[in-house]
C-alpha cells in the first residue's frame, strides 16, 4: 500500500518562514518540548500504542555509517611490522644478501617488467609474490645457479618512513607522515577522516605517479573486515571521492546509519548486506522522492527487500505482530512481582489495581517512565543543540569588538553544548494533577516507581555542600540553601527550581526565599540551584539559562556553564 503526499512546496514555503524569523530563542522552545518540560508539564501523555506509527520526515539525524572508524584509534597505532600477505609490486625495494661460495649484499628495486637482477642469477620475476613467500622464491632461483655452499636471504623493506598526500573530501588535506607498510586507514585517520557531509566511504582512491594503484571501498572493511594490503611510499596520493547517494536506515537494524550506494538507484536489499536487519524485523517503511513527489509504502520486508531506492530514500525497519501482551516494571514500595504482564491495551488503573502498596510507600508520588519518550526527548534534544550551536558559530560581528565577544560566547556555548549532549532524558509521564490518569494505555517496557513516603528535602546544584536535610515545615528556602553552606559564588541567587517527587516543578523567585511556602515545599522535594549565565549578549544569558532549567528538570541534573 502506498500513499503519496504532494507536499513539497508546503514544505519549501514553511522551512522559509521559520529560517527567516526564528533565532536561538526558539530553539530552546524546541529543546523544551525535547525534554518534555514546558508550560503543560503537568499534562498528562495519553499517547496510545499505535502499531502503524507516522513516518519520520528524514534520516538527516543519523550517523554516515563507518564515521565512528576515525576517532584516533588507527592514527594512535602506526604499523611498522611485517605484512606476509602484501604481494610485490613494481618499485617495491627487496634486501638481498648471498653469502657462502658467493657474497653479495644490496637492496634491489622491482623494475618496470616486475623484476630484480640477482648476480650470476639473472633476473627473477618478483611481482606478484606474496611477501611471506618472498625468501622461499628467491631462494629457489638462486639454487638454480648455486647447487650448493650458496645462501640466500631475501627481505622486503616494509617499513621505510614515507610522506602520503591526502586528499579530497577528508576534514584537513595534507602530507602526512607515516610508515610504507601502515594502512590507508592511518593515514585518513592522520587526515582527520573523511568529510561527514560531503565524502564517500566507498571511493577512495590511492594514486601513484599520477596512476590509480588501488580503489577501496571501507563498507568491506567495515563489514567484512577486508582491507587491500598495501606497500604505500614517498608521494603517493590517497584521494577521497565526493559522496554517493545515500539511502538512511533505522529501527530494526543493527546498525542504523547513512548508508552511501554506486549509481543512480539500489535496492533494498543490497543496503541490509551493510546494516544488518534484526531477526524479527517483518516490515519496512520507505519514504522517497520520485518525480518530485514524496511517496510512502509500508511493504512487507520479503517484498521491500526488491523495492528500488533513490537518492536521499528512508527507510524504518519495523518488528510487528499481534501483541497480545505487554510487560510494565514495578519497583519501590509495593509487595508482589517487579514484571507485570497485563493484556496488551491494559491502562494505568488495570496495573494499579493489581499493587499492593507497603505501609510507608507515597502513592500520590507515582513515577511512570517510558522508553520511547526519552528516546524521542533526546533526538529531539541533539537536534536543538545542533541547532543551538550552528546559529552561534555563523553569527556575524559588526564591528573588531563584536568579533572578540562572539568568539569568547561561541566558545561558551561549545563547551556547555558538549555537557548538554551527555544528559539522557528520564522519559517521564507526569501523572499529578490529572484526574484521567488512570486512563491511560500502559506501553509494553514501561517502569512504573512506587516512591517511600519521603521525610527530606535535597539542595543540589550551586551550594557549597550539596546534601539532603530533614524537612521541616518551619523552614523557608533561604534556611536550606543556609543549611547546605549557602550559595556557591557561580549561583544564580534570582530565582531557583523545585522539583517534586511526583515529577512536577515550581519556579521560585528570590523574593519569596524566606517565606515558608506551605504547600510548595514538600518533604521529597529536590531543591535545584542553578548557574549564573555570565555572557557578553543579554540573548543568549536568556536562552542558555532558559536551556539549563529544563534540561535540570528532564533530567533531574544540574549542567555548570
Amino acid at each position: 500500500m502506498t500513499t503519496v503526499y504532494k507536499s513539497k512546496n508546503l514544505i519549501k514555503s514553511s522551512l522559509k518562514r521559520v529560517m527567516a524569523n526564528k533565532p536561538i530563542a526558539n530553539w530552546i522552545i524546541a529543546l523544551l518540548a525535547a525534554v518534555g518540560i514546558c508550560g503543560g508539564a503537568q499534562a498528562l501523555d495519553t499517547q496510545q500504542l499505535d502499531r502503524k506509527q507516522k513516518v519520520m520526515s528524514g534520516g538527516e539525524h543519523l550517523p554516515v555509517f563507518g564515521e565512528s572508524l576515525f576517532k584516533g584509534a588507527f592514527k594512535d597505532q602506526p604499523f611498522r611490522g611485517f605484512n606476509g600477505g602484501y604481494r610485490v609490486a613494481v618499485g617495491d625495494q627487496i634486501a638481498l644478501q648471498l653469502w657462502g661460495a658467493y657474497s653479495f649484499n644490496a637492496v634491489l628495486t622491482v623494475d618496470a617488467q616486475g623484476n630484480i637482477f640477482v648476480p650470476e642469477v639473472g633476473p627473477v620475476h618478483v611481482a606478484g609474490v606474496e611477501n611471506g613467500e618472498l625468501n622461499t622464491f628467491v631462494l629457489r632461483h638462486v639454487k638454480r645457479v648455486f647447487k650448493s655452499n650458496v645462501q640466500a636471504y631475501a627481505n622486503l623493506e616494509a617499513s621505510q618512513p614515507v610522506k602520503v598526500f591526502v586528499t579530497g573530501f577528508v576534514a584537513k588535506p595534507g602530507l602526512y607522515p607515516g610508515f610504507s607498510s601502515d594502512s590507508v586507514l592511518y593515514y585518513l585517520d592522520s587526515a582527520g577522516g573523511i568529510s561527514r557531509h560531503s565524502g564517500s566511504y566507498i571511493d577512495i582512491k590511492v594514486l601513484r605517479r599520477g596512476k590509480e594503484l588501488q580503489r577501496i571501498n571501507l563498507y568491506q572493511f567495515l563489514v567484512e573486515g577486508q582491507m587491500p594490503a598495501l606497500q604505500l611510499r614517498n608521494g603517493d596520493s590517497i584521494v577521497v571521492g565526493p559522496r554517493q547517494g545515500f539511502v538512511s536506515i533505522d529501527g530494526a537494524v543493527q546498525e542504523s546509519g547513512q548508508v552511501e550506494f554506486v549509481g543512480p538507484s539500489t535496492h533494498l536489499g543490497e543496503m541490509l548486506l551493510v546494516t544488518k536487519p534484526d531477526p524479527q524485523a517483518n516490515f519496512a517503511r520507505i519514504t522517497q522522492i520520485i518525480d518530485n513527489e514524496q511517496q510512502a509504502s509500508y511493504l512487507p520486508l520479503t517484498e521491500a527487500l526488491r523495492t528500488t531506492l533513490h537518492p536521499g530514500a528512508h527507510v524504518e525497519l519495523v518488528s510487528e505482530s499481534d501483541v497480545a501482551s505487554i510487560s510494565v516494571r514495578v519497583t519501590g514500595e509495593v509487595d508482589g512481582p517487579a514484571a507485570h504482564v497485563l493484556p496488551y491495551g491494559a491502562t494505568l488503573q488495570d496495573l494499579l489495581d493489581k499493587l499492593r502498596y507497603r505501609d510507608n510507600a507515597d502513592p500520590f508520588s507515582l513515577q511512570l517512565y517510558r522508553k520511547s519518550v526519552a528516546k524521542k526527548q533526546k533526538v529531539a534534544l541533539d537536534r536543538s543543540l545542533d541547532a543551538l550551536e550552528m546559529e552561534a558559530l555563523t553569527r556575524q560581528p559588526t564591528t573588531t569588538a563584536d568579533q572578540a565577544s562572539i568568539k569568547d560566547t561561541a566558545s561558551m556555548i561549545q563547551n556547555f553544548i558538549a555537557k548538554a549532549r551527555s544528559a539522557q532524558p528520564r522519559g517521564q509521564v507526569v501523572l499529578a494533577n490529572n484526574a484521567d490518569a488512570g486512563k491511560m494505555l500502559l506501553e509494553d517496557g514501561d517502569a512504573l516507581v512506587v516512591p517511600l513516603r519521603a521525610s527530606t528535602v535535597s539542595v543540589v546544584g550551586e551550594v557549597v555542600f550539596p546534601t539532603s536535610l530533614v524537612f521541616n515545615e518551619r523552614h523557608t528556602l533561604e534556611d536550606y540553601i543556609e543549611l547546605a553552606g549557602g550559595f556557591s559564588n557561580n549561583a544564580n541567587t534570582d530565582e531557583l527550581v523545585v522539583l517534586h517527587l511526583d515529577g512536577t516543578i515550581s519556579r521560585i523567585k528570590s523574593r519569596k526565599f524566606n517565606n515558608r511556602l506551605k504547600g510548595v515545599l514538600r518533604p521529597g522535594d529536590e531543591i535545584m540551584i542553578m548557574p549564573e549565565i555570565r555572557a557578553s549578549e543579554l540573548q543568549v544569558t536568556k536562552d542558555v539559562t532558559e536551556i539549563l532549567y529544563r534540561i535540570a528538570v528532564g533530567t533531574a541534573a544540574v549542567l555548570s556553564f
